[in-house]
Protein backbone atom coordinates (compact mmCIF):
# COMPACT_ATOMS: atom_id res chain seq x y z
CA UNK A 1 0.00 0.00 0.00
CA UNK A 2 1.17 3.62 -1.15
CA UNK A 3 1.80 6.06 1.88
CA UNK A 4 -0.80 7.10 3.47
CA UNK A 5 0.10 10.89 3.72
CA UNK A 6 -0.68 12.70 0.27
CA UNK A 7 2.94 14.11 0.52
CA UNK A 8 5.05 11.05 1.20
CA UNK A 9 2.68 9.74 -1.56
CA UNK A 10 3.47 12.63 -4.28
CA UNK A 11 7.21 11.42 -2.89
CA UNK A 12 6.94 8.08 -3.61
CA UNK A 13 5.45 8.68 -6.91
CA UNK A 14 8.11 11.38 -8.50
CA UNK A 15 10.51 8.61 -7.19
CA UNK A 16 8.39 5.79 -9.59
CA UNK A 17 8.47 8.23 -12.96
CA UNK A 18 11.64 9.43 -12.41
CA UNK A 19 13.64 6.04 -11.47
CA UNK A 20 15.97 4.71 -13.97
CA UNK A 21 14.16 2.92 -17.04
CA UNK A 22 14.71 -0.46 -15.64
CA UNK A 23 14.08 0.31 -12.35
CA UNK A 24 10.18 2.08 -13.18
CA UNK A 25 7.28 -0.20 -12.60
CA UNK A 26 6.09 -1.81 -15.62
CA UNK A 27 3.45 -0.96 -16.80
CA UNK A 28 3.62 3.05 -15.30
CA UNK A 29 0.11 3.93 -14.89
CA UNK A 30 0.31 7.77 -15.14
CA UNK A 31 -3.52 9.72 -14.16
CA UNK A 32 -3.33 13.32 -16.55
CA UNK A 33 -5.54 16.18 -16.62
CA UNK A 34 -6.09 18.29 -19.62
CA UNK A 35 -3.57 20.72 -21.36
CA UNK A 36 -5.35 23.92 -19.68
CA UNK A 37 -4.10 22.76 -16.61
CA UNK A 38 -6.99 24.57 -14.84
CA UNK A 39 -7.86 23.71 -10.83
CA UNK A 40 -10.11 21.07 -12.12
CA UNK A 41 -7.61 19.18 -13.63
CA UNK A 42 -4.89 19.56 -11.44
CA UNK A 43 -7.31 18.38 -8.37
CA UNK A 44 -9.14 15.73 -10.37
CA UNK A 45 -5.31 14.19 -11.71
CA UNK A 46 -4.29 14.13 -7.70
CA UNK A 47 -7.41 12.73 -6.80
CA UNK A 48 -7.87 10.04 -8.65
CA UNK A 49 -4.84 8.69 -8.38
CA UNK A 50 -4.31 8.55 -4.65
CA UNK A 51 -7.52 6.98 -4.35
CA UNK A 52 -7.04 4.48 -7.10
CA UNK A 53 -3.36 3.75 -5.71
CA UNK A 54 -5.15 3.12 -2.05
CA UNK A 55 -8.06 1.13 -3.30
CA UNK A 56 -7.63 -3.10 -3.86
CA UNK A 57 -7.04 -4.48 -6.03
CA UNK A 58 -5.66 -1.00 -7.73
CA UNK A 59 -3.31 -0.48 -4.89
CA UNK A 60 -0.66 -2.88 -5.92
CA UNK A 61 -0.23 -0.21 -8.75
CA UNK A 62 1.03 2.93 -8.08
CA UNK A 63 -0.79 5.59 -9.92
CA UNK A 64 0.94 8.76 -10.87
CA UNK A 65 -0.79 12.12 -10.62
CA UNK A 66 0.53 14.07 -13.75
CA UNK A 67 -0.03 18.02 -13.53
CA UNK A 68 -0.04 18.93 -18.02
CA UNK A 69 2.01 21.73 -17.57
CA UNK A 70 5.71 22.63 -17.24
CA UNK A 71 6.89 23.01 -13.41
CA UNK A 72 7.74 27.32 -14.54
CA UNK A 73 4.18 27.22 -15.04
CA UNK A 74 3.04 25.79 -11.41
CA UNK A 75 3.01 29.71 -10.10
CA UNK A 76 0.61 30.90 -12.54
CA UNK A 77 -2.09 28.70 -10.04
CA UNK A 78 -1.66 29.99 -6.65
CA UNK A 79 -5.57 29.03 -6.60
CA UNK A 80 -4.01 25.72 -6.46
CA UNK A 81 -1.92 26.51 -3.59
CA UNK A 82 -4.75 26.80 -1.42
CA UNK A 83 -6.89 24.28 -2.79
CA UNK A 84 -3.67 22.33 -1.29
CA UNK A 85 -3.30 23.62 2.09
CA UNK A 86 -6.11 21.60 3.53
CA UNK A 87 -5.15 23.95 6.98
CA UNK A 88 -7.33 23.83 10.48
CA UNK A 89 -7.48 27.90 10.74
CA UNK A 90 -5.93 28.93 14.11
CA UNK A 91 -8.06 30.91 16.60
CA UNK A 92 -6.60 34.31 15.68
CA UNK A 93 -7.21 33.42 11.73
CA UNK A 94 -4.01 32.47 10.23
CA UNK A 95 -3.83 29.20 8.13
CA UNK A 96 -1.37 26.57 9.97
CA UNK A 97 1.08 25.30 8.75
CA UNK A 98 -0.74 22.18 7.45
CA UNK A 99 -0.86 21.14 3.67
CA UNK A 100 0.98 20.38 0.68
CA UNK A 101 3.86 22.90 -1.40
CA UNK A 102 3.65 23.55 -4.98
CA UNK A 103 6.53 22.37 -5.64
CA UNK A 104 6.17 19.00 -4.68
CA UNK A 105 3.69 18.29 -7.65
CA UNK A 106 4.55 16.19 -10.38
CA UNK A 107 4.79 18.38 -13.71
CA UNK A 108 5.71 17.29 -17.55
CA UNK A 109 9.10 18.79 -16.04
CA UNK A 110 9.64 15.41 -14.63
CA UNK A 111 8.69 13.63 -17.72
CA UNK A 112 11.42 11.03 -18.79
CA UNK A 113 12.66 11.43 -22.13
CA UNK A 114 13.36 8.00 -22.26
CA UNK A 115 9.42 6.92 -21.03
CA UNK A 116 8.28 4.12 -23.62
CA UNK A 117 4.69 4.43 -24.40
CA UNK A 118 4.65 0.71 -24.32
CA UNK A 119 5.62 0.58 -20.90
CA UNK A 120 2.64 2.98 -19.61
CA UNK A 121 -0.76 3.12 -18.54
CA UNK A 122 -3.06 6.23 -19.07
CA UNK A 123 -5.74 7.47 -17.09
CA UNK A 124 -7.46 10.71 -18.69
CA UNK A 125 -9.09 13.16 -16.26
CA UNK A 126 -11.36 16.24 -17.01
CA UNK A 127 -10.81 15.22 -20.95
CA UNK A 128 -11.04 12.14 -22.76
CA UNK A 129 -8.91 12.57 -25.60
CA UNK A 130 -5.06 13.28 -25.09
CA UNK A 131 -3.81 16.53 -27.15
CA UNK A 132 -0.62 18.14 -27.70
CA UNK A 133 2.88 16.76 -27.50
CA UNK A 134 1.25 14.16 -24.95
CA UNK A 135 -0.71 12.59 -27.73
CA UNK A 136 2.06 11.97 -29.99
CA UNK A 137 3.43 9.76 -27.65
CA UNK A 138 1.27 8.03 -25.62
CA UNK A 139 -2.56 8.21 -27.07
CA UNK A 140 -2.74 4.46 -27.66
CA UNK A 141 -1.79 3.59 -23.86
CA UNK A 142 -5.21 5.44 -23.07
CA UNK A 143 -7.23 2.58 -20.88
CA UNK A 144 -9.56 4.79 -19.60
CA UNK A 145 -11.19 8.46 -18.34
CA UNK A 146 -13.21 10.44 -16.15
CA UNK A 147 -14.86 13.53 -17.56
CA UNK A 148 -17.94 16.17 -17.95
CA UNK A 149 -17.40 16.66 -21.65
CA UNK A 150 -18.43 15.70 -24.78
CA UNK A 151 -17.17 12.41 -25.49
CA UNK A 152 -15.38 12.27 -28.40
CA UNK A 153 -15.27 8.37 -29.04
CA UNK A 154 -10.89 7.82 -28.51
CA UNK A 155 -10.90 6.12 -24.76
CA UNK A 156 -11.84 2.06 -25.40
CA UNK A 157 -14.74 0.93 -23.34
CA UNK A 158 -14.60 -1.68 -20.93
CA UNK A 159 -13.83 -4.51 -21.92
CA UNK A 160 -12.08 -3.52 -25.54
CA UNK A 161 -8.40 -3.81 -26.18
CA UNK A 162 -6.82 -1.01 -24.74
CA UNK A 163 -3.10 -2.01 -24.23
CA UNK A 164 -3.20 -2.84 -20.57
CA UNK A 165 -1.53 -5.69 -19.56
CA UNK A 166 -3.40 -6.58 -16.42
CA UNK A 167 -5.80 -4.70 -14.32
CA UNK A 168 -8.92 -3.89 -16.35
CA UNK A 169 -10.75 -2.37 -13.91
CA UNK A 170 -10.51 1.35 -14.84
CA UNK A 171 -13.08 3.89 -14.56
CA UNK A 172 -14.95 5.20 -18.08
CA UNK A 173 -16.93 7.70 -16.99
CA UNK A 174 -18.41 10.45 -19.17
CA UNK A 175 -21.12 12.70 -17.37
CA UNK A 176 -22.22 15.63 -18.20
CA UNK A 177 -22.08 18.16 -14.48
CA UNK A 178 -20.19 21.07 -13.22
CA UNK A 179 -16.74 19.72 -12.27
CA UNK A 180 -15.08 16.65 -13.28
CA UNK A 181 -13.87 16.52 -9.61
CA UNK A 182 -17.54 15.68 -8.34
CA UNK A 183 -17.12 12.40 -10.27
CA UNK A 184 -13.79 11.42 -9.00
CA UNK A 185 -15.38 11.87 -5.30
CA UNK A 186 -18.80 10.14 -6.83
CA UNK A 187 -16.22 7.46 -8.15
CA UNK A 188 -14.06 7.46 -4.81
CA UNK A 189 -16.01 7.71 -2.34
CA UNK A 190 -16.59 4.17 -0.36
CA UNK A 191 -12.86 3.88 -0.80
CA UNK A 192 -12.53 6.94 0.81
CA UNK A 193 -14.75 6.26 3.66
CA UNK A 194 -13.22 2.74 3.69
CA UNK A 195 -9.52 4.33 4.04
CA UNK A 196 -10.31 6.64 7.07
CA UNK A 197 -12.07 4.25 8.41
CA UNK A 198 -9.42 1.79 8.54
CA UNK A 199 -6.32 3.96 8.43
CA UNK A 200 -7.50 7.26 10.03
CA UNK A 201 -5.56 10.68 8.95
CA UNK A 202 -7.33 13.45 9.63
CA UNK A 203 -4.54 15.95 8.14
CA UNK A 204 -4.37 14.52 4.93
CA UNK A 205 -7.87 13.76 4.27
CA UNK A 206 -8.70 17.71 5.22
CA UNK A 207 -6.21 18.23 2.23
CA UNK A 208 -8.41 15.67 -0.05
CA UNK A 209 -11.51 17.40 0.46
CA UNK A 210 -10.06 20.95 0.00
CA UNK A 211 -9.10 19.40 -3.10
CA UNK A 212 -12.19 18.37 -4.07
CA UNK A 213 -13.99 21.24 -3.16
CA UNK A 214 -12.38 24.17 -4.94
CA UNK A 215 -12.66 23.01 -8.15
CA UNK A 216 -16.45 22.06 -7.61
CA UNK A 217 -17.20 25.65 -5.90
CA UNK A 218 -15.13 27.19 -8.54
CA UNK A 219 -16.44 25.64 -11.47
CA UNK A 220 -20.30 26.09 -10.39
CA UNK A 221 -20.21 29.04 -8.68
CA UNK A 222 -20.26 28.18 -5.01
CA UNK A 223 -23.03 25.53 -5.67
CA UNK A 224 -25.17 28.10 -6.81
CA UNK A 225 -25.25 27.92 -10.79
CA UNK A 226 -27.93 26.39 -12.09
CA UNK A 227 -26.41 26.24 -15.36
CA UNK A 228 -23.77 24.44 -14.11
CA UNK A 229 -24.41 22.42 -10.76
CA UNK A 230 -25.82 18.89 -11.11
CA UNK A 231 -27.24 16.39 -8.33
CA UNK A 232 -23.30 14.87 -8.53
CA UNK A 233 -21.63 18.07 -7.82
CA UNK A 234 -24.11 18.70 -4.38
CA UNK A 235 -23.30 14.70 -3.35
CA UNK A 236 -19.67 14.86 -4.02
CA UNK A 237 -19.19 18.81 -1.57
CA UNK A 238 -21.47 16.86 0.62
CA UNK A 239 -19.31 13.90 0.84
CA UNK A 240 -16.22 16.39 1.32
CA UNK A 241 -17.50 18.90 3.98
CA UNK A 242 -18.64 15.77 5.92
CA UNK A 243 -15.09 15.12 5.74
CA UNK A 244 -14.46 18.57 7.50
CA UNK A 245 -17.08 17.66 10.21
CA UNK A 246 -19.71 19.90 8.43
CA UNK A 247 -23.35 17.97 7.67
CA UNK A 248 -26.19 19.58 5.98
CA UNK A 249 -29.47 17.45 5.29
CA UNK A 250 -30.49 20.09 2.80
CA UNK A 251 -28.15 18.86 0.29
CA UNK A 252 -28.51 14.87 1.13
CA UNK A 253 -24.85 14.53 2.96
CA UNK A 254 -24.90 11.17 5.05
CA UNK A 255 -24.08 12.76 8.95
CA UNK A 256 -22.01 9.52 9.33
CA UNK A 257 -20.48 9.14 6.67
CA UNK A 258 -17.16 9.80 7.92
CA UNK A 259 -17.70 9.47 11.71
CA UNK A 260 -14.24 8.84 11.79
CA UNK A 261 -13.76 12.97 12.03
CA UNK A 262 -17.80 14.20 12.11
CA UNK A 263 -17.63 15.31 15.48
CA UNK A 264 -20.42 18.49 14.88
CA UNK A 265 -23.53 18.90 13.44
CA UNK A 266 -23.41 22.68 12.83
CA UNK A 267 -24.39 24.72 9.98
CA UNK A 268 -22.66 24.92 6.59
CA UNK A 269 -21.29 28.22 7.69
CA UNK A 270 -21.20 28.27 11.37
CA UNK A 271 -19.25 25.08 12.33
CA UNK A 272 -15.89 25.12 14.16
CA UNK A 273 -14.13 23.01 12.07
CA UNK A 274 -11.95 25.86 10.59
CA UNK A 275 -13.85 25.33 7.24
CA UNK A 276 -16.28 28.18 6.13
CA UNK A 277 -17.77 27.01 2.19
CA UNK A 278 -18.48 30.93 1.33
CA UNK A 279 -15.14 32.00 2.65
CA UNK A 280 -12.96 29.24 1.33
CA UNK A 281 -14.97 30.06 -2.16
CA UNK A 282 -14.66 33.49 -2.23
CA UNK A 283 -10.64 33.14 -1.53
CA UNK A 284 -10.21 30.68 -4.66
CA UNK A 285 -12.17 33.02 -6.84
CA UNK A 286 -9.88 36.17 -5.84
CA UNK A 287 -6.85 34.17 -6.45
CA UNK A 288 -7.83 33.06 -9.90
CA UNK A 289 -8.98 36.56 -11.22
CA UNK A 290 -5.86 38.39 -9.84
CA UNK A 291 -3.87 38.90 -12.64
CA UNK A 292 -1.93 42.20 -12.35
CA UNK A 293 1.03 40.50 -11.54
CA UNK A 294 1.18 38.58 -14.65
CA UNK A 295 2.22 39.15 -18.84
CA UNK A 296 0.27 38.63 -21.16
CA UNK A 297 2.56 36.04 -21.99
CA UNK A 298 1.30 34.22 -18.43
CA UNK A 299 -2.02 34.98 -18.99
CA UNK A 300 -2.22 33.53 -22.25
CA UNK A 301 -0.54 30.44 -21.41
CA UNK A 302 -2.56 29.84 -17.65
CA UNK A 303 -5.53 28.12 -19.15
CA UNK A 304 -4.69 26.77 -22.09
CA UNK A 305 -6.02 24.26 -24.77
CA UNK A 306 -5.18 23.73 -28.64
CA UNK A 307 -7.00 21.28 -31.08
CA UNK A 308 -6.03 20.17 -34.59
CA UNK A 309 -8.74 19.49 -36.91
CA UNK A 310 -8.63 18.40 -40.90
CA UNK A 311 -9.65 21.20 -43.48
CA UNK A 312 -13.00 19.66 -45.21
CA UNK A 313 -10.86 19.23 -48.88
CA UNK A 314 -8.51 17.28 -46.51
CA UNK A 315 -5.36 19.95 -48.36
CA UNK A 316 -5.15 21.97 -44.88
CA UNK A 317 -4.88 21.42 -40.98
CA UNK A 318 -5.52 23.92 -39.13
CA UNK A 319 -4.56 24.09 -35.19
CA UNK A 320 -6.29 26.77 -33.02
CA UNK A 321 -5.53 27.72 -29.73
CA UNK A 322 -7.72 28.42 -26.89
CA UNK A 323 -6.91 31.01 -23.86
CA UNK A 324 -9.28 31.70 -21.10
CA UNK A 325 -9.27 34.42 -19.28
CA UNK A 326 -10.83 35.24 -15.71
CA UNK A 327 -10.84 38.77 -16.40
CA UNK A 328 -12.37 40.77 -19.20
CA UNK A 329 -10.87 43.14 -22.04
CA UNK A 330 -10.99 46.41 -20.08
CA UNK A 331 -9.38 44.63 -17.19
CA UNK A 332 -6.40 43.18 -19.33
CA UNK A 333 -5.84 46.97 -20.94
CA UNK A 334 -6.27 48.92 -18.15
CA UNK A 335 -4.03 46.88 -16.33
CA UNK A 336 -1.62 44.41 -17.88
CA UNK A 337 -0.69 46.74 -21.42
CA UNK A 338 -2.36 48.41 -23.81
CA UNK A 339 -3.56 47.67 -26.98
CA UNK A 340 -0.31 47.35 -28.69
CA UNK A 341 1.23 45.34 -25.87
CA UNK A 342 -1.82 42.56 -26.09
CA UNK A 343 -1.45 42.36 -29.69
CA UNK A 344 2.47 41.98 -29.50
CA UNK A 345 2.01 39.15 -26.66
CA UNK A 346 -1.27 36.74 -28.41
CA UNK A 347 1.08 36.86 -31.73
CA UNK A 348 4.47 36.00 -30.00
CA UNK A 349 1.85 33.44 -27.88
CA UNK A 350 0.48 32.10 -30.91
CA UNK A 351 3.71 31.75 -33.34
CA UNK A 352 5.16 30.15 -30.47
CA UNK A 353 3.33 27.30 -30.47
CA UNK A 354 2.81 27.27 -34.33
CA UNK A 355 -1.40 28.43 -33.89
CA UNK A 356 -3.45 29.31 -37.34
CA UNK A 357 -6.27 30.74 -35.44
CA UNK A 358 -5.97 32.02 -31.57
CA UNK A 359 -8.99 32.61 -29.79
CA UNK A 360 -9.05 34.37 -26.14
CA UNK A 361 -12.19 34.12 -23.58
CA UNK A 362 -12.80 36.18 -21.14
CA UNK A 363 -15.00 36.85 -18.49
CA UNK A 364 -15.84 40.57 -17.35
CA UNK A 365 -16.63 41.12 -13.67
CA UNK A 366 -16.96 45.00 -12.56
CA UNK A 367 -16.55 46.68 -16.30
CA UNK A 368 -20.55 47.53 -15.87
CA UNK A 369 -21.86 43.84 -15.46
CA UNK A 370 -20.96 40.50 -16.05
CA UNK A 371 -19.79 39.58 -19.86
CA UNK A 372 -18.21 37.77 -22.28
CA UNK A 373 -16.02 38.68 -24.75
CA UNK A 374 -14.08 36.40 -27.60
CA UNK A 375 -11.33 37.14 -29.45
CA UNK A 376 -10.43 35.46 -32.94
CA UNK A 377 -7.61 35.88 -35.01
CA UNK A 378 -6.99 34.05 -37.99
CA UNK A 379 -3.29 34.02 -38.60
CA UNK A 380 -3.66 32.38 -42.70
CA UNK A 381 -5.97 32.72 -45.07
CA UNK A 382 -7.58 29.03 -44.50
CA UNK A 383 -8.23 29.68 -40.94
CA UNK A 384 -9.76 33.35 -41.63
CA UNK A 385 -11.66 31.70 -43.88
CA UNK A 386 -12.77 28.94 -40.70
CA UNK A 387 -13.10 32.22 -38.30
CA UNK A 388 -15.58 33.86 -40.78
CA UNK A 389 -17.65 30.46 -40.70
CA UNK A 390 -17.87 30.13 -37.05
CA UNK A 391 -19.32 34.22 -37.18
CA UNK A 392 -21.58 33.25 -39.90
CA UNK A 393 -23.58 30.15 -38.13
CA UNK A 394 -23.12 31.38 -35.12
CA UNK A 395 -23.40 35.23 -34.97
CA UNK A 396 -27.34 35.17 -33.75
CA UNK A 397 -27.16 32.23 -31.35
CA UNK A 398 -24.15 33.94 -29.50
CA UNK A 399 -25.79 36.76 -29.99
CA UNK A 400 -21.83 38.41 -31.11
CA UNK A 401 -21.79 42.00 -31.04
CA UNK A 402 -18.77 44.01 -31.78
CA UNK A 403 -16.67 45.47 -28.56
CA UNK A 404 -15.05 48.16 -27.70
CA UNK A 405 -16.05 49.95 -31.29
CA UNK A 406 -13.98 47.62 -32.76
CA UNK A 407 -10.54 48.74 -31.51
CA UNK A 408 -9.04 45.04 -31.43
CA UNK A 409 -10.60 44.51 -34.95
CA UNK A 410 -8.00 44.12 -38.40
CA UNK A 411 -9.33 42.85 -42.08
CA UNK A 412 -6.44 44.21 -43.86
CA UNK A 413 -2.84 42.47 -42.46
CA UNK A 414 -2.11 40.40 -45.59
CA UNK A 415 -4.80 37.76 -45.39
CA UNK A 416 -4.72 38.02 -41.17
CA UNK A 417 -8.13 38.58 -39.96
CA UNK A 418 -9.08 39.19 -36.37
CA UNK A 419 -12.15 40.92 -34.49
CA UNK A 420 -13.22 40.91 -30.89
CA UNK A 421 -16.97 40.32 -29.94
CA UNK A 422 -19.50 40.15 -26.64
CA UNK A 423 -21.26 37.46 -26.92
CA UNK A 424 -24.67 37.04 -25.08
CA UNK A 425 -24.37 33.62 -23.54
CA UNK A 426 -22.87 32.33 -20.14
CA UNK A 427 -20.90 29.72 -22.46
CA UNK A 428 -17.52 29.05 -21.47
CA UNK A 429 -14.84 27.41 -23.89
CA UNK A 430 -16.11 23.70 -23.34
CA UNK A 431 -18.86 25.21 -25.50
CA UNK A 432 -17.80 27.20 -27.85
CA UNK A 433 -14.45 25.52 -28.61
CA UNK A 434 -16.56 22.49 -30.42
CA UNK A 435 -18.40 25.50 -32.67
CA UNK A 436 -15.12 26.80 -33.82
CA UNK A 437 -13.47 23.00 -34.36
CA UNK A 438 -16.74 22.52 -36.83
CA UNK A 439 -15.80 25.55 -38.50
CA UNK A 440 -12.35 24.32 -39.36
CA UNK A 441 -13.50 20.98 -40.46
CA UNK A 442 -16.04 22.96 -42.67
CA UNK A 443 -13.51 24.77 -44.92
Amino acid sequence: MPPRSLGAFLTAARAALTAPASQRPKPLTIVVGNESADLDSLCSAILLAYFRSHTPPHSATLHVPLCNLDRQDLVLRPELQAALSGSRPKPNNNASAQGVPLDSLITLTELPDDLAANGTRWLLVDHNALTGSLAKRFQKRVVGCIDHHVDEGVVPQPGEDSGAADDKAVPHIIETCGSCASLVVDYAKEAWRQLAEQEPDEATDRILAHLALAPILIDTTNLKSLNKTADVDRRAAAVAESVLGVTSSKEGADPGFYSTYNNNNDDDNNNNTGYDRTAFFDELSRLKTDLSTFSYGDILRKDYKEWRETTRDNTTDLTAGFSSVAQGMGYLLKTIGDREALLEGLRTHARGRGIDLAAVMTVQHDEGGFARQLLLWAFTEKAAAAAKAFVTTNRESLDLKPWGDGQLDSTSDGGEWRTCWTHGTKFSRKQVAPLVRDAMKSV
